[in-house]
């Protein structure tokens, strides 16, 4: 993985070359701000579990969710909004309905391929994205991949704690 690294006045602007995951073909941009780190956390691995969660739900890999995920107290929220006429929206509150959705969804083929991630800094312990602009696609979704827009949290050191994804009904004229 190559990595160029852009100092600006908001914080930290990396591009990144690659990835970790093999179904990560195109290049993912991160930006925002990424300042504030509490001691002994970095933006870095917190992109390093927003990729490895996303391979992992691809995967519908139960070990690979778990160690990219954050359950403070037994708890991981996410959702994810409808994306076509055939799909449902889905909402879980434990790593049991994450992983069980998954394992759903990798019935269907399901691919979600992150192409853009806005930070918008460190609260306390957790590292959180505004914007996560993404592909996915699936056998029950049609043949062309669908856009999507998400938000969410990482938690220092333990991994995602909240994602929220939809469908992106426009493209966001600010988005370079």
């Amino acid at each position: 993985m190559m990595v160029r690294i852009f100092c600006a006045a908001l914080g930290l602007h990396l591009l990144v070359i690659g990835s970790a995951s093999a179904q990560q073909l195109t290049p993912l941009k991160i930006r925002g701000d990424t300042t504030g780190a509490p001691r002994g956390c970095s933006a870095a691995s917190g992109m390093s579990a927003i990729s490895a969660w996303f391979a992992a739900f691809t995967d519908a890999d139960s070990a690979g969710l778990a160690k990219a995920s954050s359950i403070p107290n037994g708890r991981f929220v996410f959702s994810i909004g409808k994306f076509a006429t055939s799909d449902t929206f889905i909402r879980g509150r434990t790593f049991e309905d994450l992983l069980a959705y998954a394992r759903e969804r990798a019935r269907q083929r399901e691919r979600m391929t992150v192409q853009e991630v806005r930070f918008n800094g460190w609260r306390g312990q957790v590292l959180e994205w505004d914007r996560l602009y993404f592909t996915r696609s699936a056998n029950d979704l049609g043949d062309t991949p669908l856009l999507g827009v998400g938000k969410g949290g990482y938690w220092c050191r333990q991994g995602v704690w909240y994602l929220h994804l939809a469908p992106r009904s426009d493209i966001d004229p600010t988005r370079r």
